[in-house]
């Protein structure tokens, strides 16, 4: 694994925490905003070794925690779980393109609990609020309808000397 790979997954991390705090902050469709930071995570965990994708993860995650204004450490344990269940479950991976957006899905909405279950834990109550089931269902939504974009990106960015029958 090369320092460069390391680097770009990063910056795509990064760059996705930067759209995801500002952009999708001010123009939120139906009132919620995708987890592109965690669908990054999710994407860039697909290509790296599991150290470099905790390193990534976590750095992500404290970056939303410093811009999003939450308390530090919950978005970066959130990003740096789903990372490790995606580590694991990448292995085991049953090709098409169905199970990968089913896979998706389910890790979004994984970390949109886990965020807020430690949220609730750390007095932000988040769990109590009106409409919580639609925090957890409509960004991991949201997620399965960018999956695509940002897989074909961080693909082309890591491996770019990959050609598939895709590309």
């Amino acid at each position: 694994m090369t320092s460069g790979k390391i680097v770009i997954a990063l910056g795509l991390v990064v760059a996705a925490v930067l759209l995801e705090t500002t952009v999708f902050e001010q123009i939120q469709p139906f009132g919620y905003a995708p987890a592109l930071g965690m669908l990054a995570v999710i994407a860039v965990a697909r290509y790296l070794d599991p150290e470099p994708v905790l390193f990534v993860a976590f750095s992500g995650g404290f970056l939303e925690d410093l811009l999003g204004g939450s308390p530090l450490g919950l978005w970066a344990s959130t990003f740096t779980i789903v990372a490790y269940i995606t580590l694991k479950i990448r292995d085991r991976e049953i090709a098409g393109p169905l199970v990968v957006l089913a896979g998706v899905f389910g890790l979004t909405v994984i970390g949109q609990f886990t965020y807020a279950v430690l949220g609730t834990l750390f007095g932000q109550g988040i769990i109590d609020r009106p409409g919580f089931i639609w925090h957890l269902l409509v960004p991991a939504l949201y997620n399965v309808i960018l999956a695509y974009p940002v897989f074909w990106l961080t693909r082309a960015a890591i491996r770019p000397q990959e050609r598939t029958w895709a590309t």
